[in-house]
């Protein structure tokens, strides 16, 4: 009976979470309009800047939205970008866990992959998307992927141990590790709800180098979107948890677990 009850409870969370979550990307939405380095400012790109493009299949995702210091945001986000939060004390931070059952970078050979992205929420730079970041940190198990965007001027890092275990339940768990080498290391703990409300999404990743800026911009044609309920973990020390304000954060603008059975994404630069 009691194992029923928390069954329920967890159904009126999702319901109230998914809520949530719309209301908060309508209200993103309208303050960019109207405002119309792994943890560095301005990365120098490495090698080959051309257009990639990356297909993403059979994926499953996280995304939590937390609070960090505005003050702290703008020291990691050059100019032109501008944070969301700029004039205001805090400022939104985003993170996102996904494991695909296929990544192909630029029509190569699909593999499975995990990726562990974070960023700092800003003003659409050119107006388009569903949410704009500032890229603080990229990690991806697929050593292609990692080696292409790097070229670019992306702070990719390939982590070949990253670990990315869902165990699916009512509600599920998540536990996303993110080991040395990755620098800094961090986890992604919590649970998760199963998918269900429909749509559809796009969302653009930025960062700035001496050649100009690079977008990651994501479509995905067809999501479902879960609640969830997730924490970051790293070290209090390093340059994430003073971002963060100590070992760990939370997400109390926006968390989800979406899924979704393929995605395209175009890295391009903007001089």
């Amino acid at each position: 009976m009691a194992h029923g009850a928390a069954g329920v409870r967890w159904k009126r969370e999702a319901h109230y979470k998914e809520s949530t979550v719309r209301s908060f990307l309508i209200a993103l939405a309208a303050i960019a309009t109207l405002c119309g380095k792994p943890i560095a400012a301005l990365v120098e790109p490495s090698g080959d800047t051309a257009p990639s493009a990356v297909e993403f299949s059979d994926c499953v995702e996280s995304i939590g939205v937390g609070l960090v210091s505005t003050a702290q945001a703008e020291v990691l986000v050059p100019a032109p970008f501008i944070v969301v939060g700029t004039g205001t004390p805090v400022t939104p931070l985003v993170v996102r866990t996904s494991d695909c059952g296929g990544i192909a970078v630029d029509g190569g050979p699909t593999k499975a992959g995990s990726v562990v992205q974070i960023g700092v929420v800003i003003v659409p730079p050119d107006f388009t998307g569903d949410i704009n970041s500032y890229t603080l940190l990229y990690y991806t198990s697929d050593v292609k992927l990692a080696h292409r965007l790097a070229d670019t001027g992306l702070p990719a890092q390939h982590v070949g141990h990253l670990t990315y275990d869902f165990t699916p339940g009512a509600p599920g768990e998540l536990h996303v590790r993110v080991p040395r080498p990755g620098s800094p290391a961090l986890s992604v703990d919590g649970r998760v709800g199963n998918p269900a409300h429909a749509g559809s999404f796009v969302a653009n990743w930025w960062v700035g180098t001496d050649a100009g800026a690079i977008k990651m911009s994501t479509t995905v044609p067809a999501i479902t979107i879960g609640a969830a309920d997730l924490v970051l973990t790293t070290n209090p020390g390093g340059a994430l948890g003073q971002l963060i304000g100590g070992e760990s954060i939370g997400f109390p603008l926006v968390q989800q677990f979406n899924a979704f059975a393929g995605a395209h994404m175009d890295v391009t630069h903007v001089p």
